[in-house]
């Protein structure tokens, strides 16, 4: 029989054991725990209008989200909200700022008053290529021209549209005098008032109308990328011709995300997604030059001419375009920005890459 000491040593060492199966257990278990969070991938929410059978969400979209799963070996996954399932495209920017949602892709001009500044992309005749409006538009990101546009969400890069072009319905106007009267679809912003001033009118069409507004001849001129020739299928019903002329191209499309899930991101996972998305800006436009050069072929196996213009009458439509450079930094420089500094420095990134936006002077 144990004596009192003795039993009191047990004692104690039944207790000292017992705390010590109990510490391995506890610590097994927030190591467990600890290994399941760590492999369990971090699922960010990207909402969007496209569906996912649109050319631009097979070939840039899809894989561009995959690329970056790859990249960071499986820590980040997407969830992708396809065709406005969270919100209209006029939306896109409050569900990422509200954190509806964690990453999307929108155009400025959806988001009135918020990005003056990245308008100038839009700007008529900037650039035949649109693929040096992009440069422009990421060596004025570079140079920090934009910084105060990123104040509510965080900035991940912009795409751009091939060039818009003139589809003409039934007829086949040479000069700017025949654009006169003609009903053009509505491209919004810069471009619209351009149409306006120049005596067309703009009719706001509904995408999903495209066809019918078409085939009932609601507009005589569809403006939008040469693509919508297969997209829409004009190539069904009455077109006349297209003038290869890229008078337009909207170079602020943007993503973004929701800067708190952005911030709370690993630096390495920050970096990946960043870096992805600059570089499939790229293959967004590449993307984009391809179904316009697929579309060619298509207006000549219907007989669909694609036609141009003098350079004397290029020259007159190029130089209308002039006002309304004038009127946008006039208007910049009314909301307190300088607009004649940033649009100067994008003249200046544009003529180094070969373009010749239009003489302001």
């Amino acid at each position: 029989m144990l004596k009192g000491q003795d039993f009191r040593k047990v004692f104690i060492c039944l207790i000292l054991l017992t705390l010590s199966i109990s510490s391995g257990v506890f610590a097994n278990g927030d190591q467990e725990g600890a290994g399941v969070t760590s492999d369990k991938p971090i699922v960010l929410s990207y909402a969007t209008n496209r569906p996912p059978n649109d050319p631009q969400s097979v070939i840039w979209l899809t894989p561009m989200l995959d690329e970056i799963t790859e990249r960071t070996q499986g820590r980040v996954e997407f969830k992708v909200y396809w065709s406005s399932a969270l919100g209209k495209s006029s939306d896109q920017y409050n569900l990422i700022r509200d954190g509806i949602a964690d990453v999307t892709d929108f155009a400025t001009p959806y988001v009135p008053g918020k990005f003056p500044l990245a308008d100038v992309a839009n700007l008529p005749f900037a650039a035949q290529d649109p693929r040096n409006l992009m440069k422009a538009m990421y060596t004025l990101t570079e140079e920090g021209y934009f910084d105060d546009m990123w104040d509510e969400v965080e900035w991940l890069g912009f795409h751009s549209t091939p060039s818009y072009r003139f589809m003409f319905r039934s007829s086949k106007p040479m000069n700017v005098k025949e654009l006169k009267g003609l009903k053009a679809r509505a491209p919004g912003g810069l471009a619209t008032k351009w149409e306006e001033s120049i005596g067309m009118v703009p009719v706001n069409i509904a995408i999903s109308d495209a066809y019918t507004s078409w085939q009932t001849g609601l507009v005589d001129v569809w403006v939008h990328p040469a693509s919508s020739v297969i997209k829409y299928k004009f190539y069904e019903l009455e077109c006349e011709a297209l003038l290869d002329v890229g008078f337009y191209a909207m170079a602020n499309g943007t993503n973004a995300m929701n800067k708190a899930k952005f911030n709370s991101l690993p630096e390495d996972i920050q970096e990946t997604i960043k870096d992805v998305f600059h570089e499939y800006a790229f293959i967004y436009m590449q993307s984009g030059l391809d179904q316009d050069i697929e579309a060619y072929n298509v207006l000549a196996e219907n007989n669909i001419e694609v036609y141009n213009w003098k350079e004397s009458d290029l020259d007159d439509l190029k130089a209308t375009a002039a006002p309304i450079w004038k009127s946008y930094i006039k208007d910049l420089n009314s909301k307190g920005y300088d607009g004649d500094k940033l649009v100067n420095r994008f003249i200046e990134i544009l003529e180094s890459l070969g373009e010749k936006p239009p003489k302001l002077n």
